[in-house]
């Protein structure tokens, strides 16, 4: 096959395995959150975004962009979403194959194509994906810049510039593609006053941007120690970063390694299989590059240990993580190049691995499933109940999304996601039920549960009775209260 026919058929397949069921899992809370974005207009959305999340603005502007060209249902908000995230096989197919072979560079890509962890970041409406493939799109014409390409380089400010606004960790992307100069023959290359114009420049461009979000990060970092996170470099030496690259193929649907996983026996021998595929096709090669002829790849290790400084200050996951790609392409071409049967061995490993991704009907990290939630409530509930939500700060968004009935709730919290911290109320629960109760001639109340920030059930109990309980995926708790007449 010729390279135009490589990057087709890649092209093809990353982009079918992304748009596959992409309307078939729940919005979680964050693409809630997206979602309640679109529907302001274009300046009110950016001003929103800006003051009431940590997030620059831009990869909102692709969601919303998603829904005015798809529709604002599951499917439409992930639309745009899914054909960038599989656009990146693209740039990924052409670092791996420029530096090894078109062979590797070919079975290289289908890793992005097919692995659960990359399908499933290319079927959020949320801000990793976009930064991924961005990222790898601009590592790759920074590349040729590198290279002496004056389009490539004047591109690379383009994307670069793009790319800051649409997420902050993009700054290790600029990083790791200014290491990439080095990986280059010295006679190849750019002079260094040229290369280092860009990253300085980029640099310049985000000053702004990070002052602006500067007590934003605070006001993060402060709602990390409180919920138990502590920040500094011993981290990097906890189970965590190692825990976060053993997942690099199969996503959320292996957990964090912890105390229990010997205690399932198919988890931890899934574990095991992963682990060894990271080694064999991401780590071994780092070590072999000068039995393989392969120099440049010694400077690949940089790049792999970049990414895992956001343990020093922040509680990133695989997501955040994803720049690490840039090494698993490039080191598993050298792989597939090397051993003949290796590159269709690990494409059948994904595809088996893509099942179980497939059947859930949440996404394998955010395991609550609000469509299931909202949809069982209304359809149990009887004339005048009323819907207490605890969860993200954009629950009321979510009940919004999947309500059918316009039945009271209310969403504690959850009714100001755009407010800036400062701004936003403390509820105490306990006196928040005792006051719903109390205002209420119907004395049953719903109450649904989200994993994220919410109380555990007896703190909302109180003396209340519990009617009906039931889960909506493994981190939603749906409950009926009945207070006392």
């Amino acid at each position: 096959m010729t390279d135009r026919v490589k990057l087709l058929v890649l092209t093809i397949v990353s982009l079918g395995t992304r748009l596959f069921m992409l309307g078939g899992k729940s919005l979680w809370i964050d693409e809630c959150l997206a979602w309640g974005a679109t529907r302001m207009g274009w300046m009110e959305m950016f001003r929103s975004v800006a003051s009431g999340t940590p997030h620059p603005p831009v990869a909102f502007a692709l969601i919303k962009l998603s829904a005015i060209i798809a529709g604002d249902g599951e499917f439409g908000l992930r639309f745009l979403i899914a054909v960038f995230t599989a656009s990146a096989v693209v740039p990924l197919y052409r670092l791996a194959a420029r530096r090894t072979t078109a062979r590797g560079g070919f079975y290289a890509g289908l890793l992005w194509a097919l692995s659960p962890f990359a399908v499933s970041l290319g079927q959020e409406c949320w801000v990793y994906g976009i930064n991924a493939a961005l990222s790898f799109w601009f590592a790759d014409v920074a590349d040729l810049a590198w290279r002496g390409s004056r389009k490539a380089y004047i591109t690379a400010f383009i994307l670069g510039i793009a790319g800051i606004l649409t997420q902050h960790i993009f700054v290790i992307t600029v990083a790791a593609s200014a290491v990439l100069y080095f990986s280059i023959d010295a006679g190849k290359r750019i002079s260094i006053l040229k290369f280092i114009t860009v990253p300085l420049f980029l640099a310049a461009a985000y000053l702004p941007v990070y002052l602006y979000f500067s007590s934003q990060f605070a006001a993060r970092t402060e709602r990390l120690v409180s919920a138990g996170f502590y920040a500094g470099t011993f981290r990097l030496f906890s189970t965590r970063p190692l825990s976060e690259l053993f997942r690099v193929f199969a996503g959320g649907l292996l957990p964090e390694i912890s105390q229990n996983i010997l205690e399932r026996p198919r988890m931890f021998t899934a574990y095991l299989v992963n682990a060894a595929a990271v080694i064999f096709m991401g780590i071994v090669p780092l070590f072999r590059f000068k039995k393989w002829n392969m120099p440049g790849l010694r400077f690949l290790w940089i790049i792999l240990l970049l990414p895992f400084l956001l343990f020093i200050n922040d509680d990133p996951t695989i997501r955040h993580l994803s720049l690490i790609w840039l090494v698993i392409s490039i080191s598993s071409a050298a792989v597939f190049s090397r051993y003949r049967y290796s590159g269709p061995a690990a494409a059948v490993f994904m595809l088996i691995a893509l099942v179980p991704y497939y059947r859930m009907d949440v996404f394998p990290y955010h395991r609550s499933n609000w469509h299931q939630g909202v949809e069982t409530i209304e359809a149990m509930a009887a004339p005048g109940d009323g819907v207490v939500i605890f969860g993200g700060k954009s629950t009321a968004f979510a009940w919004e999304f999947y309500s059918e009935t316009g039945m009271d709730y209310f969403a504690p919290g959850g009714e100001t996601p755009f407010a800036v911290d400062s701004e936003r109320s403390r509820v105490n629960r306990v006196a928040f039920m005792d006051s719903v109760f109390a205002t209420r001639e119907n004395r049953r109340i719903w109450v649904l549960i989200d994993v994220w920030g919410s109380p555990e059930m007896e703190s909302i109990k109180g003396d209340r009775t519990v009617s009906f309980s039931s889960q909506a995926g493994d981190h939603m708790l749906m409950i009926l209260l009945e207070g006392k007449h």
